[in-house]
């Protein structure tokens, strides 16, 4: 007992640190994926950086929800990787340590991760993505900041075309501007001015425009010899910004990913007291309370595929490891991806849908354990063939 728990100690410690170092750089890499996609969205709106680091922040709860299981994979090839190429397994298989008793330590580390993810995914990951989809919306409504360059045309403002042939943007001061309004089709028009001052006057959500020194160009669009010409000393312009400021606005609405499996389980019971004519939405509902379990469980089934695959390499290099690891997790992402359209197509149940990848890999990965097994045990009998044959 006590030389089974020092094993099962140092195995744990094996696991540890590459799972970590995983974990971070799937994380990593999947944060600077969702980044870049964003950056068009966000660049030029003027946020609050603080806006922009909580929008990553709460992307950050699903990107765990996938990492997390991929990690495990990584993390199992590598360790195994490393005890095979340092002989360390073929020592504890000669002081009696089977492969299966090597696997189980990781086996309940991978329980314990699935039951961390699922609490997780019930408790946490829903309120993130309503956060997440409800701040994305309100980043969505807002408009760019006006971005003021001379001589060049701004289309920010709306029905205004603004032109400066100078500009000193401390003190947004505008020279020798002209401006074509179009804010009434009608009458579209062109003010030109010597200078002016620009200021977002926040109540109003509208820019102030303070011309000097100008003059105003007015036709009817329906009378061709309608023309109309003002000069002024000094006169206000005011142009409406609907959406330049970021507003936070609430949303009582929830997808079945902002739900927990007990509410969604809720929400099924009540449509299906409506009849069968909500069948899409019921299995769609039905599929995503399945998948907060399937997902979680992939971490029991990547150590069962990952134990014989580092066996196997005889290498504990990240390079190996995670060309495997992303390999069959593509493989069990294509299939759950797959199986979520057969659903909710209700070609498929959503059990066997969201079940049959890890039931797959699963079986592989047993496969594999018993074949590597099997062909350790042929490599000792080899073995001590040789030996015998030598003493003859």
């Amino acid at each position: 007992m006590f030389r089974t728990k020092i094993i099962s100690r140092y195995l744990i410690l094996e696991f540890l640190p590459p799972f970590f170092y995983a974990f971070s750089l799937i994380t990593m890499i999947i944060l600077l994926n969702l980044i870049v996609q964003m950056l068009s969205k966000i660049a030029g709106k003027g946020l609050d950086p603080y806006l922009i680091m909580e929008f990553f922040f709460l992307n950050l709860a699903w990107i765990t929800a996938l990492a997390v299981p991929m990690a495990v994979l990584v993390a199992t090839l590598m360790a195994f990787g490393r005890l095979s190429a340092d002989n360390e397994i073929t020592a504890l298989k000669s002081a009696g340590v089977s492969l299966w008793q090597l696997i189980v330590p990781y086996l309940i580390l991978g329980a314990l991760l699935c039951y961390l993810l699922i609490e997780f995914g019930n408790r946490v990951l829903p309120d993130f993505n309503h956060r997440s989809r409800v701040l994305s919306g309100d980043i969505r409504r807002k408009k760019p900041t006006l971005a003021l360059e001379e001589g060049i045309f701004i289309f920010d403002l709306p029905h205004y075309v603004l032109w400066a042939q100078r500009i000193d943007q401390r003190q947004s001061k505008l020279y020798s501007l002209v401006i074509y309004d179009e804010s009434d089709p009608r009458y579209p028009g062109v003010v030109s001015a010597a200078e002016g001052d620009l200021n977002f006057v926040r109540e109003e959500e509208a820019f102030h425009l303070q011309l000097y020194n100008g003059e105003m160009h007015r036709q009817d669009a329906k009378d061709p010899g309608y023309y109309q010409r003002t000069q002024f000393e000094r006169s206000l312009l005011r142009i409406p910004a609907p959406n330049m400021i970021f507003e936070h606005q609430e949303s009582g609405y929830r997808s079945d990913r902002e739900l927990s499996a007990p509410e969604m389980w809720k929400q099924v019971q009540e449509m299906k007291k409506e009849g069968s004519k909500n069948r899409r939405r019921i299995n769609s509902f039905l599929v995503e309370i399945h998948k907060k379990y399937s997902i979680p469980f992939a971490c029991i089934v990547f150590v069962l595929i990952g134990a014989p695959l580092g066996v196997r390499a005889h290498r504990g290099g990240i390079g190996v490891a995670a060309s495997l690891s992303v390999f069959f997790f593509l493989v069990y992402w294509a299939f759950l991806i797959g199986g979520e359209d057969l659903a909710d197509r209700n070609i498929m149940t959503p059990a066997m849908a969201m079940w049959a990848p890890n039931a797959l890999l699963g079986l592989i990965g047993t496969l594999l354990i018993v074949r590597t097994t099997r062909e350790a045990r042929l490599q000792d009998w080899a073995i001590i063939g040789r030996l015998f044959r030598k003493k003859v």
